[in-house]
């Protein structure tokens, strides 16, 4: 037997196992991220994690953080929402335009999130032809006008055809009727998002 070869599998099997013990031992790792890992979190740590769920706005979670120990996945996401549909309605409008455009100056520009850039590609919003996207910010603009934050839609399963058919059926929507359905799309897409943080735990 080769006792050189059988040293070094043990060096690099020494090194994996230090490895996997460092990554548990961070604060909000992959690897640590469940309900009971959460609950523990100091408020630093859960920002870090969870500050990017609600779109540029960390403070949903600071405020979340408050309400510790979650239950659930669902349990912590509906504890998130809450911090939103409990605020105030310019604080509402305030964290809608946080949210960009749908292929958007942000989207052009590759200044969005990763998760924004994700989503709005899934719905092949990132591969619209020019008139697709002259249509689109028209629409952006009319829809922006007349209620004051962006036209939010849940992208995940819609085609460019769904959505551009709900742009203009909730253009007739009134301006608290439209708030109501923007933070439906929100209450959506932050689902998605926490869930398949924790799937890829």
């Amino acid at each position: 037997m080769n006792t050189n070869r059988v040293g070094h599998r043990g060096f690099v099997a020494a090194l994996l196992f230090l490895g996997v013990l460092a990554a548990a031992s961070l604060p909000g790792s992959a690897l640590a991220l469940d309900i009971a890992a959460v609950n523990k979190m100091d408020k630093n740590t859960f920002v870090l994690e969870f500050g990017g769920i609600f779109e540029k706005s960390p403070w949903v979670a600071e405020k979340a953080w408050e309400s510790r120990p979650f239950s659930s996945i669902d349990d912590l996401h509906q504890k998130m929402f809450n911090v939103i549909k409990n605020a105030p309605k310019q604080a509402q409008i305030a964290f809608l335009n946080n949210h960009p455009e749908l292929a958007g100056k942000e989207a052009q520009a590759g200044q969005m999130t990763s998760s924004s850039m994700a989503e709005q590609a899934s719905a092949g919003l990132n591969a619209l032809s020019k008139d697709e996207l002259a249509l689109l910010a028209k629409d952006n603009a009319e829809y922006r006008a007349k209620f004051g934050f962006p036209f939010i839609i849940f992208v995940r399963g819609h085609t460019k055809e769904g959505i551009f058919f709900y742009f203009e059926r909730r253009m007739g929507n009134d301006p608290d009727t439209e708030l109501k359905n923007a933070l439906d799309q929100v209450y959506g897409i932050t689902r998605l998002r926490l869930r398949n943080k924790f799937a890829t735990a």
